[in-house]
């Protein structure tokens, strides 16, 4: 029998809590849109941070919040704003890219942690304050994984 994959959009959507975090139907990165149109809650953001292990700090700085105002958005069960919610997307398709190339998460923390060549030596973890920085670790792990130079 063969195992069924699931899709990169599928394991976004896990990484940051499934459908007890986002009640809507996703079956691509546009329904991930109008989920962060809507409101994406601070749970999404927790969940992801506990996959990664970021602490905090790292996950305030990650999506441009400061620690207090993250907390206070959790506590009034407010949604993260638009940006900060395209920001947590982001973040879980790089996860969720790492996972499908190293396959097992230490493996795939360890390499976020490690200074690059490819990356001018910069840790990936490093680049994943900014949209462009996201996309060059995504890219990165593409180049990985099918074998280029990286």
């Amino acid at each position: 029998m063969t195992a069924i994959r699931k899709t990169p959009v599928a394991t976004m959507v896990e990484l940051m809590g499934g459908g007890n975090v986002i009640p809507q139907l996703v079956h691509n990165e546009l329904d991930l849109l109008m989920v962060a149109v809507k409101g994406l809650s601070v749970q999404a953001v927790r969940t992801l941070q506990r996959r990664m292990q970021f602490s905090n700090k790292e996950i305030s700085e990650l999506l441009a919040i400061s620690e207090s105002t993250l907390a206070r958005r959790e506590q009034n069960k407010r949604a993260l704003t638009r940006d900060e919610a395209e920001k947590t997307i982001q973040l879980s398709a790089v996860m969720a890219k790492g996972l499908e190339v190293f396959e097992e998460e230490d493996d795939f923390r360890h390499w976020l942690e490690t200074d690059n060549v490819a990356l001018g030596g910069i840790r990936p973890k490093d680049l994943l304050t900014s949209a462009i920085g996201r996309d060059q670790v995504r890219d990165l792990l593409g180049r990985i994984q099918y074998g280029i130079y990286s």
